[in-house]
């Protein structure tokens, strides 16, 4: 009888060798689509749409006196998109946990601060996404409300547009990074309101509250952002609110999740 010998492969039987690392693109790719495909998202999502439309009609066919430009009628929807986006972004971190789906999500990548950054980069996707839809559906928009007889402008400026894209995409960070700190999807949409509206009252109450206001309420310091009208006195207010409403969130909540025991 003769037996056979193997060349020796440098593992022992029963080895198991490292499993690959997820590329970070495969998991923006997954979030990107737990984003736009579950019932919570599609409905916020519809809302919006909406939301945003019915404005872009309001502003352009029933009220409006002078037709708006594309430009004016796309970035109307402001007030709207700040609205829903924030709390998509919320729902993007906060879902897992109360769907109980946190446990499965970190099985199958155990680095959670590589989790929380990949729906940070969905959002952003998303709110860019949602900028750009929100330009192309202007131009029919305004091109309709020339039916009154007046000349509607098509001009763009890519300068306020890109700011104003980015001012969607801060207020979407903020619910990420709202979602990441209090992991509970109620009570961040509820901090993310109520500080929306209390910094109004804030910078009624006297010096000390407007300076407050003026530095770090993000609707008021992203309003030269959105506008295309950066100057070096609005820089600094703009860091700061970003910093107090989205970076400082996002880290504590990376802490919180790192250390958070699931069930």
């Amino acid at each position: 009888m003769s037996s056979t010998t193997l060349p020796w492969t440098g593992r022992l039987p029963g080895d198991v060798s490292p499993s690959r690392t997820v590329p970070f693109a495969r998991l923006a790719t997954v979030e990107i689509r737990k984003l736009t495909d579950t019932r919570t998202a599609l409905v916020l999502l519809t809302l919006l749409v909406l939301g945003a439309v019915g404005a872009m009609i309001v502003r352009t066919v029933v009220l409006a006196q002078d037709v708006p430009g594309v430009q004016d009628v796309a970035t109307g929807t402001g007030p709207v998109l700040s609205l829903f986006l924030p709390i998509l972004g919320i729902v993007s971190v906060t879902s897992e946990w109360s769907r109980r789906t946190a446990l499965t999500t970190f099985a199958l990548e155990p680095r959670r601060g590589r989790v929380l950054a990949a729906k940070a980069v969905a959002a952003t996707v998303v709110a860019v996404a949602t900028s750009a839809l929100m330009i192309a559906v202007a131009y029919p928009t305004t091109a309709a409300s020339a039916a009154r007889g007046t000349e509607p402008s098509f001009a763009l400026d890519p300068v306020a547009l890109v700011g104003w894209t980015a001012t969607n995409v801060l207020f979407t960070l903020c619910g990420v990074a709202l979602g990441a700190l209090l992991l509970n999807g109620a009570a961040s949409i509820v901090v993310y309101l109520v500080a929306s509206i209390a910094w109004g009252f804030v910078g009624l109450t006297g010096e000390l509250g407007s300076t407050l206001a003026r530095w770090f309420d993000l609707n008021g310091t992203t309003v030269p952002l959105a506008d295309g009208e950066m100057s070096p006195e609005a820089v600094g207010p703009l860091l700061a609110s970003i910093g107090l409403w989205v970076v400082v969130p996002f880290l504590l909540g990376v802490l919180r999740v790192r250390r958070i025991e699931l069930r």
